[in-house]
């Protein structure tokens, strides 16, 4: 499998159960296959903050992962709102950008829709994001998706996942989602003491 399909295959077993968004030129590649895979089912929308708003919506109504598919630059720096009332209201939102590619971060040419540099997207979504990671390595690729995932329910609040658009169709293993932690049961029964008390 592709690491786009991996990606929706672990989304899907940590409870996502369809995804929000709008195509746009950085995240066609990763588009075309979650239409073709039909791993989770795609509701296109016609304005990014409403992508936002939908799969906030969803993971508060459903309880589990809420997702949102965007483009670079325009596409996720629109969504900024959204995605910030997510993380104020401790709502587990996953936000999927496509990136520029891997030959591109390093060109040093300007892209279309590129804010003051290349990472300002990523680093701007790190103020309203428990964990972010960006795709760029296919055979981390695993590991960091799952552990983005697990901070996502963990936290209860929205995650940054970007994708290089280079990097959608690369051969990539299987997700493992990351063992839960263990509930320490002394620290449990101090809770309850306390609050009993």
């Amino acid at each position: 499998m592709n690491l786009t399909e991996q990606l929706l295959h672990a989304l899907k077993k940590h409870g996502a159960r369809q995804i929000f968004g709008i195509p746009g030129d950085f995240a066609l590649p990763y588009f075309r296959i979650i239409e073709e895979s039909k791993i989770l089912p795609l509701y296109t929308l016609s304005h990014e903050p409403g992508v936002g708003f939908a799969a906030d919506a969803s993971a508060r109504i459903n309880g589990s992962l809420g997702v949102a598919a965007v483009t670079y630059g325009a596409g996720a720096l629109n969504m900024i709102n959204s995605v910030a009332a997510a993380f104020a209201e401790k709502s587990p939102l996953v936000v999927l950008s496509g990136g520029p590619g891997k030959n591109e971060s390093h060109s040093g040419l300007l892209l279309h829709h590129q804010a003051k540099t290349l990472d300002s997207q990523f680093q701007i979504f790190k103020e309203i994001t428990c964990d972010q990671v960006r795709l760029d390595d296919a055979e981390r690729a695993p590991t960091d998706i799952a552990r983005v995932l697990a901070s996502c329910l963990r936290h209860s609040e929205p995650v940054y996942i970007e994708i290089p658009r280079d990097m959608v169709a690369m051969p990539c293993a299987d997700v493992v989602p990351e063992t839960p932690q263990a509930v320490d049961p002394d620290a449990l029964n101090a809770c309850v003491d306390e609050i009993l008390e």
